[in-house]
């Protein structure tokens, strides 16, 4: 689980990006705020340029005294990236913001390259017994979900999601080299996201 003591390892970095899921975000705020007096949270399913207007709004205040926002959100809008990018390069040296989502590779990689990345490997998927057609079946089932737009986060979503399947079957050398190719298929071959999904299901089961 993410804590306070992980977070505190990577200062005086001021903005990070956590990969958890809303039960991360529950924590985490639960044990910061009897700590913080300046503990602010928002917590979105689609992270927008609205938003971010907001979180860059908090990074440029300051007020003298340590500050910290907790940000959770499924997805990220590409727009929103711009709108942040400012916020990232000069935050307030008082003020911490934590994002958090389950899927942090689906967030534009101009602001991942900017800001600290902490992967907690018990994610969504993998802090559940899921049989592995389930696994598969919610894969499809969250790259057919209208909040996700365009193909870039839905190949980002789907290699997240076969990180997650490949820490369950990692000792299925069968099942593993089938997760192997699937991400050579995405990351080199450049193919279909779908194509590459219906790949695994029929491989594996």
């Amino acid at each position: 689980m993410i804590t306070k003591e992980i977070i505190d390892q990577y200062k005086p970095q001021r903005m990070l990006l956590v990969q958890g899921a809303d039960t991360a975000f529950a924590t985490l705020e639960a044990e910061l705020r009897p700590l913080y007096e300046n503990l602010h949270t928002l917590c979105v399913s689609r992270f927008t340029i609205d938003h971010a207007r907001i979180v860059a709004a908090f990074a440029g205040e300051g007020s003298g005294s340590e500050r910290i926002l907790l940000v959770y959100f499924v997805f990220f809008s590409t727009e929103a990236a711009q709108v942040l990018l400012k916020s990232i390069e000069e935050p307030d040296q008082q003020t911490t913001i934590i994002f958090i989502t389950p899927y942090p590779y689906t967030v534009p990689i101009t602001i991942r390259s900017r800001v600290a990345l902490i992967q907690h490997v018990q994610t969504i998927l993998s802090t559940q017994h899921y049989t592995s057609s389930e696994l598969v079946t919610y894969i499809k089932k969250e790259l057919s979900s209208d909040s996700i737009e365009d193909a870039s986060a839905r190949k980002a979503l789907a290699i997240t999601l076969l990180d997650q399947l490949e820490l369950q079957w990692k000792a299925i050398p069968q099942k593993a080299r089938v997760i192997y190719e699937a991400k050579h298929m995405l990351l080199h071959a450049n193919l279909p996201t779908k194509y590459v999904l219906e790949y695994v299901a029929s491989a594996t089961a």
